[in-house]
């Protein structure tokens, strides 16, 4: 299977996931305050389906022209707020099925490949972005439903884990030219775990910071951290200072490059 495949069937296995965890929420754990700052357990879920909504209505220009993504998003969520947790979850499937199909077709070879952008975030090949949902949901249903219900995770896998990292190392890159443009030296970051891989963060003369997949070999800095955490203190949810991560080589610059992190 293409990478491209790889990543939408990630997705899917990831929609059925959401899915089964909602079907049997209360109504007191629908409303209850999810780990997403000031959003319900429901209005998670709302903004789940208007990720997929986004890909097949106009809401699709809006969020290649916007300047601050977050916003949209709220805006989003409020639109759905007097809307009761079966439409919401009901708006999901429906959302969801709709949205990638139409992935499917934006993913086929060649058109895969066509740049659009996301907001502030930067330009993205259009084969990318079933891992950019993808990891949207999954961390969301995880880290901002899951623990603020205090019930288990829902398994994951390591083709889905593997997605999200791509997705994240390729946000990393985009995301953070300016915030690491003070680098001057190769840091290595290896993950490790199912789904896992290592990645190298380079300086270029005159140019903005690559991340590209690649081994320690020649880098200042070797970080060692979980592929599965990566989620949770890349997008700042908790300190990688107190997740499973480790700095060998100039820790002083590996220290700045984790502290620098902060994904959306």
């Amino acid at each position: 299977m293409s990478a491209n495949g790889d990543h939408l069937s990630a997705l899917r296995i990831e929609r059925q996931a959401v899915l089964d965890f909602c079907a049997d929420l209360t109504d007191a754990e629908w409303y209850a305050d999810s780990r997403a700052a000031g959003w319900s357990v429901k209005d998670v879920v709302a903004h789940m389906a208007a990720d997929l909504r986004s890909v097949v209505t106009p809401d699709a220009l809006a969020f290649m022209a916007t300047k601050d993504v977050e916003s949209l998003n709220e805006r989003a969520v409020a639109a759905s707020r007097s809307r009761s947790p079966q439409q919401v979850l009901e708006g999901f499937a429906t959302w969801t099925r709709v949205g990638t199909a139409a992935l499917a077709a934006m993913t086929a070879p060649g058109v895969g490949r066509v740049r659009l952008r996301v907001g502030e975030l930067g330009r993205y090949p259009m084969r990318i972005f079933p891992a950019m949902f993808l990891f949207d949901w999954h961390t969301h249903l995880r880290h901002d439903i899951a623990a603020a219900l205090d019930r288990p995770h829902p398994p994951t896998d390591e083709q889905r884990t593997a997605s999200i990292l791509e997705w994240l190392t390729t946000l990393l890159e985009q995301s953070h030219r300016h915030r690491l443009a003070w680098l001057d030296a190769p840091v290595a970051i290896s993950f490790t775990g199912p789904g896992g891989g290592a990645w190298r963060i380079e300086p270029e003369r005159g140019r903005p910071v690559r991340v590209r997949r690649g081994g320690t070999e020649n880098t200042a800095v070797q970080v060692t951290a979980r592929a599965d955490e990566f989620p949770l203190w890349g997008t700042t949810r908790a300190a990688w200072r107190d997740c499973d991560v480790s700095i060998a080589g100039d820790t002083e610059i590996g220290a700045r490059v984790l502290d620098s992190i902060d994904l959306i």
